[in-house]
C-alpha cells in the first residue's frame, strides 16, 4: 500500500525544475508554475485559453438554404474543403497527445500541448456541426465526405511520420526504446511534421473556404467558424510549434536532431507541399472555380505558406519548389486578422472575442456608497 508511484507517473527525485527539457528529460514530478523555464510556451497557452469557444455558437441554418440554391461548382468545391479540414482537424485532436504523453517533460509545454489538442476537439466538432446543421441528410453528405480520396490521400505524409513518433513514444514508455537520439529524432521530426501540415496544409485549405466566402458572399457562418479556427491555428498552433522547435535547437540534443533530420525535413516539406499542389489542381479541375481566384493564384498562396516554413527551418535553398515571398491572396488577410472585419453582435455571430482577459483587483477594498 505504501509503495512508491513508478518515476514515469510522478518522479520525486526530479532535480531538473529549474531549467527542464522539453522532449525526454526527466520524467515529470511536481507541476511547476514557480519555475517557468519555457515563458513563451506559458504565454501562448494562456493566449489560447483566452480565445475558447465552442462549436455551437454560429447558427449555420442559412447555409442549408444555400447549399441547396448554389450552383454544382461552389458546392462541390466547399464541400471537399470541408471533408479534408474535418479529416484533418479530427487526426490533430486524437494523435497530438497520444504521441507526446510519454516523452513531454516540461509543465508548459505539456500545458499548451494539452490546450492545443483540446481545441483541436473543438475544430473537429465544429465541421461536423457544420455538416449536421447545414444538409437536410447529413448522414449522406457524410458519406460523400468520406468517399473523397484526394482529400484523405493529402495527409498521407504526415500520417507517415505520426505513425512512425507514436511507436517511438510508445515503445518509450514501455521500456522497450531506450532514452537515445534516435528516439529523440523521431519525436522531434513529429513535431516539424505538426508545422508542416499546420502553417501549409490548414492555411492552404482556409484559402479555398475563405475565397468562396469572399467571392459568393455565401456560407458566412461557416466562414466566420472557420476564421475562429484560423484564428487559433495561425496565431497559437503554428507560433507555439515554431516556440517549441527553437527551444529544442537551443539544446544539444535538439541540434543533433535537427542535423540527423535535415534532408527528411527537406523532403517533408517538399512532399507536403507538392500534396497541395496536386489538391489544388484536383479543387479546380471538373470546371470547379473560385471567383476572383485561379488556380496558380492558390498554388502561389500553398508554395507562400511553404516557403515560410522552410525559411524557419533556414532550408530555403534546399527545398524544390519556387519560393513566394509576397501574398498572392489579399482577401486572406482580412480573414485572418479578425480585428479589419467590424460588426456588432446583433448584427450578425461575431468571432473576434476573448474570454478571461478580465482580472479582478478589488479584493477586500470597501467601497462607500451613498443610498
Amino acid at each position: 500500500m505504501n509503495a512508491p508511484l513508478p518515476a514515469k507517473i510522478f518522479n520525486t527525485g526530479k532535480t531538473d525544475h529549474a531549467n527542464p527539457e522539453i522532449l525526454l528529460g526527466e520524467d515529470p514530478g511536481l507541476f511547476d508554475t514557480i519555475n517557468k523555464a519555457h515563458p513563451a510556451l506559458w504565454k501562448l497557452y494562456k493566449t489560447l485559453k483566452a480565445q475558447d469557444w465552442d462549436e455551437n455558437e454560429f447558427d449555420y441554418a442559412p447555409c442549408n438554404v444555400q447549399f441547396k440554391g448554389c450552383d454544382k461548382t461552389t458546392y462541390d468545391m466547399l464541400v471537399k474543403t470541408l471533408a479534408w479540414q474535418w479529416e484533418a482537424d479530427s487526426v490533430a485532436a486524437r494523435s497530438f497527445i497520444a504521441v507526446l504523453a510519454p516523452v513531454c517533460t516540461s509543465s508548459e509545454a505539456w500545458a499548451g500541448w494539452m490546450e492545443i489538442s483540446r481545441n483541436e476537439i473543438v475544430h473537429a466538432a465544429t465541421y461536423s456541426e457544420i455538416v449536421r446543421n447545414s444538409f437536410d441528410n447529413p448522414n449522406d453528405v457524410l458519406g460523400e465526405i468520406l468517399a473523397v480520396k484526394e482529400a484523405m490521400s493529402r495527409l498521407k505524409t504526415v500520417a507517415a511520420v505520426f505513425d512512425d513518433a507514436l511507436a517511438a513514444s510508445h515503445d518509450y514508455a514501455r521500456g522497450v526504446a531506450p532514452n537515445d537520439q534516435e528516439t529523440y529524432n523521431r519525436i522531434y521530426l513529429f513535431v516539424a511534421a505538426i508545422l508542416c501540415m499546420e502553417r501549409i496544409q490548414f492555411l492552404a485549405s482556409f484559402a479555398v473556404t475563405f475565397g468562396i466566402c469572399e467571392g459568393t458572399g455565401l456560407f458566412q457562418p461557416i466562414g466566420k467558424a472557420i476564421q475562429k479556427i484560423a484564428q487559433d491555428e495561425f496565431e497559437i498552433h503554428v507560433q507555439f510549434g515554431k516556440e517549441v522547435l527553437r527551444t529544442l535547437y537551443a539544446t544539444a540534443r535538439g541540434r543533433a536532431a535537427f542535423e540527423a533530420c535535415r534532408e527528411r525535413i527537406v523532403q517533408l516539406i517538399d512532399e507536403v507541399t507538392q500534396s497541395e499542389l496536386a489538391w489544388t489542381d484536383y479543387a479546380f479541375s471538373e470546371g470547379r472555380e473560385l471567383t476572383g481566384v485561379t488556380c496558380n493564384m492558390m498554388k502561389d498562396w500553398v508554395r507562400y505558406s511553404a516557403t515560410d516554413v522552410a525559411r524557419f527551418f533556414g532550408l530555403e535553398d534546399r527545398v524544390g519548389f519556387d519560393l513566394v515571398d509576397a501574398n498572392p491572396l489579399k482577401y486572406m488577410e482580412n480573414w485572418l486578422d479578425m480585428s479589419k472585419i467590424q460588426a456588432s453582435n446583433q448584427e450578425e455571430d461575431t468571432a473576434q472575442y476573448k474570454v478571461g482577459v478580465m482580472r479582478r483587483d478589488d479584493q477586500d477594498e470597501v467601497f462607500a456608497v451613498e443610498f
